[in-house]
């Protein structure tokens, strides 16, 4: 288990020296409001492999290069290196958001229950947590955006409530397909990415 979150330390460690080479970069060229986004980065990284380590995430290695994956493509392409130009990207990211949160709500779901417990529910309680889930943290996320939009100029939402509602919609369509492959599961269906993240899950529940 220590080599394995020497690995996790090891991916996140890299990610980081990518960001320090990146802010060095964009001060040399005066860019300094790409070295606030840089910052926020960072920051991020380091909140994700806090949970990784001590909330209800802990030790699920999947959700963790999931996050770190999300991260590069959201903070570091799109805001750093100005991604979001590129046509669509921003709905791309949100669709991929709406898969990332539902397996997010699927492990909070396993942390909340036990094994026998999962056994005797319905089969749809874990789909039901899953969809309400996404659903929820679909529209908190555009909270943040517009949080960090007011507070610090950013042009996340475009100024536009058109934008903003296309935003929950494809993060919360996605939730609920990526519960359908949760329910085969629960019905005795064999998936293998969530037979390791339940395998991580109850390991480290012990």
């Amino acid at each position: 288990m220590k080599n394995n979150r020497n690995k996790e330390f090891l991916v996140g460690l890299i990610f980081m020296v990518i960001l320090i080479i990146t802010l060095i970069y964009k001060f040399i060229l005066g860019d300094y409001e790409k070295i606030f986004r840089i910052g926020l980065t960072f920051v991020t990284i380091c909140l994700t492999y806090l949970l990784y380590k001590k909330s209800f995430l802990k030790g699920c290695k999947i959700i963790y290069y999931i996050n770190l994956l999300f991260i590069f493509l959201s903070m570091y392409l799109a805001s750093v290196w100005d991604f979001y130009s590129i046509p669509n990207y921003d709905k791309f990211l949100h669709l991929l958001s709406g898969a990332v949160i539902a397996l997010i709500g699927y492990v909070l779901f396993i942390y909340l229950t036990t094994e026998n417990s999962r056994k005797e529910i319905n089969s749809l309680t874990a789909v039901i947590f899953v969809v309400i889930f996404s659903t929820a943290m679909a529209g908190v996320w555009e909270m943040w955006e517009f949080t960090t939009d007011s507070l610090f100029g950013f042009q996340a939402q475009n100024n536009s409530l058109v934008d903003t509602m296309w935003d929950i919609i494809c993060g919360s369509l996605v939730g609920i397909i990526t519960s359908i492959p949760i329910y085969m599961h629960s019905k005795g269906k064999k998936i293998k990415i969530i037979n390791m993240i339940i395998k991580d899950i109850e390991k480290n529940k012990k």
